[in-house]
């Protein structure tokens, strides 16, 4: 059987999808891409309809853990899935059944699952995400489900995966709440780590860093201070003390010292995002790529920092993407477009990331009509 994740999410997914597919979101330790390949080994080619440049920025942790998944980026397929629907064992395998009974698929105006002339069904108990919100939410519990079975397809036993990694003594991994997985890290200063957890390929973390349940640092990311249920995309430096809770961080997003979120309410209300109310209680913000922080930024709760941004001081607004907001004094100016390129370019980026990021400056130019443009300057 061959699976096409393809159908709209319903929900656009911003500001992770001004640069990421939601084939490729990061959710429970894994691109949604990785879940449905593990959970249907064997048994299902999972095919991507994506441009090449997000195949190229888009790495697999699960080539780096041996595992053989049988992924397609173009080709028929069986059926069409949304790659929106949280992908839980549970809810790929009722995908499953009802592909089996030539079923598609829909919950209210959202379709899950499409198969050419089969009878559509309302089954709203698959879930799916109604927001980037929902990617936390659910991202603790999907983690701990998605360690213990990558851990079962390699042979692993107890609660703790060493993959190519080295981990000194100085390391305290607690497994009481779920297991720990380190792949192809070494990870020799004092550092607890609380699971579940996952630290990908190349990830390096500062002594005395505190790594709380939830923590996806998915590959060559840099950890600091205090981070919790949050996700970090591959070459994202948070390599100073603050503190980082239920949040969502793209790629190339660096850090200034003292950067710290907000997750929690003085009124102990439910957060909103971009207008929406999320139902939950702690969120912190949604972090696109290539974002930058000053020192001692301080970043409110359920707010979207759109790719490219550059933010000081209290940022207590969404922030459009490729946009300066000094939070000192509320002054938001766009960023001059001849500095794009040059920008990712100084962070490491190659020139395919520093390409693919002055085509997502110009397809964003309309969130930015009516912005000035700033003097800033890279020299």
């Amino acid at each position: 059987m061959r699976l096409l994740l393809s159908l709209p999410c319903g929900s656009r997914m911003e500001p992770i999808s001004y640069t990421t597919p939601p084939q490729y979101m990061i959710i429970g330790g894994l691109r949604v891409v990785e879940h449905w390949a593990i959970r249907l080994l064997g048994e299902v080619t999972v095919v991507l309809g994506v441009e090449p440049i997000h195949v190229r920025r888009n790495r697999l942790l699960i080539s780096e853990l041996g595992v053989k998944v049988n992924i397609d980026y173009s080709g028929s397929a069986d059926a069409e899935v949304n790659p929106c629907i949280v992908p839980y064992t549970s809810n790929v395998r009722a995908v499953i059944r009802h592909i089996s009974n030539n079923e598609s698929v829909a919950c209210g105006s959202v379709q899950l699952v499409k198969v050419n002339g089969g009878a559509i069904v309302e089954d709203c108990n698959i879930g799916v995400l109604k927001g980037p919100w929902d990617i936390i939410r659910h991202n603790t519990g999907l983690l701990g489900e998605t360690i213990s079975m990558l851990m079962g397809m390699l042979g692993i036993n107890g609660n703790i995966a060493l993959v190519n990694s080295k981990v000194s003594s100085d390391v305290k991994l607690n497994t009481n709440d779920g297991p720990v997985m380190v792949v192809g890290s070494t990870l020799d200063a004092p550092i607890y780590i609380r699971g579940p957890a996952l630290i990908g390929l190349n990830t390096a973390i500062s002594p005395f860093t505190y790594v709380r349940q939830g923590t996806v640092a998915y590959m060559n990311v840099r950890l600091s201070g205090e981070v919790k249920n949050s996700i970090l995309d591959c070459c994202t430096l948070k390599e100073h003390y603050g503190y980082l809770g239920d949040s969502y961080v793209g790629k190339w997003v660096n850090f200034g010292a003292g950067t710290t979120v907000s997750n929690l309410k003085n009124t102990m209300g439910s957060v909103r995002f971009m207008g929406v109310d999320t139902g939950m209680v702690k969120l912190g913000p949604i972090i696109g790529d290539w974002v930058k922080t000053g020192i001692n930024t301080s970043i409110m709760g359920g707010k979207a920092i759109g790719p490219g941004a550059h933010v000081y001081g209290l940022v207590a607004v969404d922030v459009p993407p490729f946009t300066i907001y000094n939070g000192v004094n509320g002054r938001l100016v766009a960023m001059d477009r001849g500095r794009v390129r040059d920008m990712v370019l100084r962070w490491g980026g190659d020139a395919y990331e520093a390409d693919y990021a002055l085509r997502v400056f110009d397809l964003t130019q309309g969130l930015r009509v009516g912005i000035n443009v700033s003097e800033y300057r890279l020299t």
